[in-house]
């Protein structure tokens, strides 16, 4: 139905005026009583909603036969949904969008604007809600384009988390503006401890868009999308496109795999291309295509390059046990195709060969100590029980629990999947799940491989609870449950923290303002579902993709771990400044200063052994012992000091003094920055 134009006009000017007052809000709070920006947006926000209110209610839909409890707890939902909206933009903006403030803020409530003027159309004055929902849940088409682009939305939110995403991204980093696509790089050491196409695909995103957060982002959320696509092909061919679109319904909101999606590692880029891997093999076993089976050697190739021989191993020992047990060994040879182990070969060879011609011990490093010998032995960190991953996949998919009531058929999956493909999701969960429970070093995010066949299984399940008229009071009450105690305890952070407690109480506002998204939007969800408004999947849905994205809204406002927000020191670096971190490598922090030249590393290299950031520096001058230059000792950074040079010297808080006077000395969260000889 098209939109009246009067309508438009009165929308307009209830929009604009809302706006004015908006607008006019944040710059007195932000100019004049400098307010920070965060804080001035929401407090002219929450200004604003009223006048839009009002005067939507009475002007531009003419609603006022509607009663308030119906249209002002929808209208609130379509506020929320435009807060976060406007917020992130607004965060997006001021990170990568180098404009004026007020073309920011105006561009951020005219984009809102738009938004909330649908939403509160076919909405929130609409006297039957959105007819429509649950018919998008039913189309794949809309599922295939909102899941990866609410992922790649959700994943600009956060700053970049230390270690691994400091790490990684410095390294693509290095890679673009040095042009060496050979060898990773940290901090101009090598860094082989893991094959480069992470880096590759980063490089190639910021080759194209710059260096930013959210270029970096998009491998992750490429790997994500690569998951849930090919899972959706497998499972619609071979099951139901019914089963296919809960499968990446459940996929997608998966804790573990929505927080891999948006997490620059190695983790989620090899699980993508081993699940490819393994549903393409299955395939060419039911329908013997060429072109299939290519692929699956492509994507064999791709997890190797992602990281090392379990990108290969995993993928094998999926397969041939349950060829084997499900009679089908005779097809064993014509998946060994030598079209597939050439086209393996000519992608993960060159690479190989390449680094192993510059440096000769090369293979050993990179096969025995950080593939072979890293599996069992104790001398790495994140050691943790055997029955971690249990608790990894059981948390990760509780709120689909909660949905499913706990109820597991056998029955219903034999009716809905043949014993074949039972079988090969049953190993495929167990297997990984025994493999990667029996080193002692232990990651949340090795035991992604896990989760396809768990999430096919559970979309079985699901099926069935969505096909009952009746829902019992876990199923009703559990996902509000569990989002009203996650809001809670975020709302309570703040007065918890201990020793961080300052800290939160800066953001308190923000803070507060995503534990009401969490508290009281599913007991809006749930009082429409209880008064049949709102279909009961509708309901689950909408609570899951606000689970998700606050979840990295709550991770932005409390981690405390990365740097983005004190780094206001490099106005005091000079071209001849050198940078010195003492006893820590600061992962994250020569990406945010974009810096050229490496830092210099103060420890006590002869006693490092264990596993860490000065073992995996150290770990460098095997390939290319030059470079020790870099890494210092403690008399080596007193006699650099004594040259009068400037130098700049970053070390963790109360770590480092000196007695010098002339020393400036900043202190932040994570750091204390020492200025040396600095001109002033």
């Amino acid at each position: 139905m098209p939109v009246p134009i009067s309508q438009l006009i009165r929308f307009a000017t209830v929009g604009v005026l809302a706006g004015f007052i908006h607008y006019c809000l944040v710059m007195l709070l932000f100019k004049q009583q400098h307010i920070p920006l965060q804080y001035a947006n929401f407090f002219a926000f929450l200004t604003a909603f009223w006048v839009s209110y009002f005067g939507h209610r009475i002007l531009t839909f003419k609603a006022q036969q509607i009663p308030h409890r119906q249209t002002l707890p929808r209208f609130i939902l379509v506020a929320g949904i435009g807060f976060l909206f406007n917020e992130s933009f607004l965060l997006l903006a001021s990170l990568y969008w180098h404009n004026a403030l007020s073309m920011q803020v105006i561009m951020a409530i005219l984009l809102t604007s738009i938004v909330t003027f649908l939403l509160n159309r076919r909405f929130a004055f609409h006297h039957q809600g959105i007819p429509h929902m649950q018919q998008w849940l039913r189309s794949s088409r809309f599922l295939i384009v909102f899941l990866p682009i609410w992922l790649f939305a959700s994943s600009c939110i956060r700053y970049l988390s230390v270690p691994d995403e400091g790490r990684y991204g410095d390294i693509s980093r290095h890679m673009v503006e040095s042009g060496d696509w050979l060898i990773p790089r940290i901090n101009g050491l090598p860094f082989m401890h893991k094959p480069p196409l992470l880096h590759w695909l980063s490089s190639v995103f910021m080759e194209i868009a710059g260096v930013h957060i959210w270029t970096l982002r998009l491998v992750p959320v490429l790997a994500g999308t690569v998951m849930l696509v090919s899972l959706f092909l497998f499972v619609r061919k071979h099951i139901s496109e019914h089963i296919a679109q809960l499968t990446i319904i459940i996929l997608a909101t998966n804790l573990l795999f929505f927080g891999s999606s948006e997490y620059i590692n190695h983790d989620l880029l090899v699980a993508a291309w081993m699940t490819v891997s393994i549903l393409c093999f299955v395939d060419f076993s039911i329908s013997a295509r060429r072109s299939i089976l290519l692929l699956g050697y492509f994507a064999g190739a791709a997890a190797f390059l992602s990281k090392g021989l379990i990108g290969i191993l995993i993928p094998g020992m999926v397969l041939l046990p349950w060829l084997l047990y499900t009679g089908q060994w005779k097809k064993i040879p014509s998946l060994l195709h030598p079209a597939g182990i050439l086209l393996f070969l000519a992608l993960t060879l060159p690479w190989l060969y390449m680094v192993q011609l510059r440096y000769p011990q090369f293979l050993h490093y990179f096969f025995i100590d950080q593939q072979f010998s890293r599996f069992n032995s104790t001398q790495f960190n994140n050691k943790q029980p055997w029955f971690y991953y249990l608790l990894i996949l059981a948390a990760s998919f509780l709120p689909w629990l909660l949905v499913s009531g706990f109820k597991f058929s056998k029955a219903t999956l034999k009716e809905q999947l043949s014993s074949s493909l039972s079988v090969l999701g049953l190993w495929w969960l167990l297997s990984v799940t025994l493999f990667f429970s029996i080193p002692p070093s232990k990651l949340a995010g090795y035991i992604l491989p896990a989760v396809p066949p768990l999430a096919v299984c559970m979309a079985v399940m699901i099926s069935c609870v969505l096909m009952q008229p009746d829902k019992n009071r876990l199923q009703v009450y559990g996902i509000a449950v569990f989002l009203l105690i996650l809001g809670t305890g975020i709302a309570l952070t703040p007065q918890l923290a201990g020793s961080k407690q300052a800290f939160y109480l800066q953001q308190s506002s923000q803070i507060y303002a995503v534990a009401a998204v969490l508290i009281c939007l599913p007991l809006i969800l749930l009082w429409r579902y209880q008064h049949k408004k709102l279909e009961y999947f509708s309901y689950v849905f909408i609570c899951l993709i606000v689970l998700c994205t606050s979840v990295s809204y709550a991770t932005r406002l409390l981690d405390t771990k990365n740097n983005a927000t004190q780094i206001d020191f490099s106005q005091y670096i000079q071209p001849s400044s050198q940078i010195i971190f003492y006893h820590y490598y600061f992962y994250d922090v020569p990406f945010l200063l974009d810096l050229k030249k490496p830092v210099y590393i103060v420890d006590n290299w002869e006693n490092v052994h264990s596993d860490g950031s000065s073992l995996e520096l150290k770990d460098g001058l095997l390939f290319e012992p030059q470079l020790k230059q870099y890494l210092w000792n403690e008399q080596q950074l007193q006699t650099a000091l004594a040259s009068k040079q400037p130098f700049i010297l970053l070390s963790r808080p109360n770590n480092f003094s000196t007695t010098d006077k002339h020393v400036k000395i900043l202190h932040y969260r994570n750091y204390d920055v020492f200025l040396f000889n600095s001109p002033s």
